[in-house]
């Protein structure tokens, strides 16, 4: 056997002292491309790309383009500082499925005023909407740093024994409720060639002048750097969906209280995992281990169910056959409990992009420390504020969401990645709002798959869960 490491990731500055055109993640891509049909070792094919670099990109594009082998380019990867980027548009970013993302967290770090203006709004004729818009952006930012300021008060007197530091990451995670996705955020990504030029196309069909920017940001030094593996980064007039115009639908009829539907949950959940378990681990066929797992008495699926679970840690995954088991919810949410969620991007996220008027989430502790007047107060000019650009410039309307609004999402997960999320969402450590959206999700799965599920809980109870299950 032999092993080499044939590349990582280095900062920039480090790359730009080689000097040399052949500092380019092409290479690699070429060469692991023709692995497949060259008797050469994989070593001799990277330094023939390496000496050889005019014939290595001619290759990339006749295996990619030409021959549509565009796995080829998931071997480069790239590593993006991206700053001063609005929250309205990570949106476009962070629902990239193969990729990384690490933003800067409202939950942790006070946010200075900082917020982007639309440069839709700089033609002089606008003028009047942008001395509005900046007018109600500065009134949410005085109120979120006041807001801040009681909340660490209010929490000093409830909690005088909690650390300063988790006194402000409470204060920080209520009061960020009224700032607006305007408000300026930054972030490291790291994705390959194949889904930076998704990326790319995505940017490329947004209506935002924001968009356009960090879209020709993003393509300069790669189009100068590897031509080779990004080649489809235009609006594309493919659109895969269709515009409803006189469809009519009965509005939202959830309840101001309600956050989970279960819409849809595979049959049979616990018997279908038992039986994927049992045919990996026999000669029989699906159906056979079907049969066998549906003839066995209560007590002896438990006694199963028993060895699935025996020594589980919270980094254990689950095996690959609780990926049987599909469930689609509906689900609502506030802008930034959204924030969290749609990181979980692996399952099947759809975001309802209207609304039938909006509704707010105002934490609690807004309300305990008598801000909520105010707060209100401000919502109701937002909304003025969003009506009026929403008239003239609809697609900047979203800048003046707060991510107090809530939003309508349809997800459909299967049952390994929920484990994924309920051990992080609901650990002791989650925000409050999400971790209660992932207990209420896990409420309704244990209607449908009761043993499946035993120990699907967060981070913090699991050694606990284990304990009882041992007792």
């Amino acid at each position: 056997m032999q092993v080499t490491l044939a590349g990582y990731n280095i900062d920039s500055s480090l790359i730009q002292q080689l000097d040399s055109a052949a500092a380019t993640p092409e290479v690699l891509s070429a060469a692991y491309a023709r692995i497949s049909r060259s008797p050469l070792s994989v070593t001799e094919l990277r330094r023939e790309a390496l000496q050889e670099l005019p014939k290595a990109r001619r290759s990339n594009s006749r295996i990619i383009f030409e021959l549509g082998h565009a796995s080829v380019a998931e071997h480069a990867v790239f590593n993006f500082d991206i700053i001063g980027v609005s929250r309205l548009l990570t949106d476009a970013l962070e629902t990239i499925r193969l990729a990384s993302f690490t933003e800067k967290s409202q939950r942790y770090v006070t946010f200075s005023q900082d917020y982007v203006v639309p440069g839709e709004l700089e033609p002089e004729f606008h003028r009047d909407l942008k001395t509005h818009y900046i007018s109600a952006m500065n009134g949410l930012f005085t109120e979120y740093q006041a807001s801040i300021a009681d909340l660490h008060s209010y929490y000093a007197r409830k909690h005088p024994k909690m650390p300063e530091k988790d006194r402000d990451c409470l204060s920080k995670e209520d009061a960020r409720y009224i700032l607006p996705l305007a408000t300026k955020t930054q972030l490291g990504m790291t994705l390959n060639a194949r889904s930076l030029e998704n990326l790319l196309q995505r940017l490329a069909s947004n209506p935002l002048q924001e968009a356009a920017e960090l879209r020709a940001q993003l393509l300069e030094p790669v189009a100068r750097i590897c031509p080779s593996l990004v080649r489809y980064t235009e609006k594309d007039e493919f659109t895969g969906t269709f515009q409803p115009g006189k469809i009519k639908v009965t509005r939202d009829d959830f309840s101001p209280d309600e956050c989970v539907r279960a819409l849809n949950v595979t049959s049979d959940t616990d018997d279908l995992i038992l039986a994927a378990l049992l045919f990996e681990q026999t000669s029989a066929d699906f159906g056979r281990c079907r049969d066998k797992i549906a003839s066995l008495d209560f007590e002896a699926k438990q006694a199963l169910w028993q060895q699935v679970f025996a020594h589980i840690q919270p980094w254990h995954k689950m095996r690959r056959a609780f990926e049987l088991v599909d469930i689609t919810f509906e689900l609502r949410m506030s802008e930034s409990c959204w924030a969290q969620f749609k990181r979980h991007r692996m399952g099947t996220i759809i975001r309802q992009q209207k609304s039938a008027g909006e509704i707010y989430t105002v934490p609690q502790a807004i309300q305990n420390i008598g801000r909520a007047f105010r707060w209100e107060e401000l919502i109701d000019g937002v909304e003025k504020l969003a009506g009026r650009l929403h008239k003239v410039l609809p697609d900047i309307s979203a800048y003046a969401r707060l991510n107090s609004c809530k939003v309508k999402v349809l997800a459909k997960m299967n049952l390994r990645e929920l484990y994924h999320f309920v051990r992080l969402r609901s650990d002791a450590h989650a925000q409050w709002e999400i971790r209660n959206l992932s207990h209420s999700i896990t409420d309704h799965l244990r209607v449908f798959c009761p043993h499946a599920t035993a120990f699907l809980c967060g981070k913090s109870e699991l050694r606990p869960v284990a304990d009882r299950q041992k007792d």
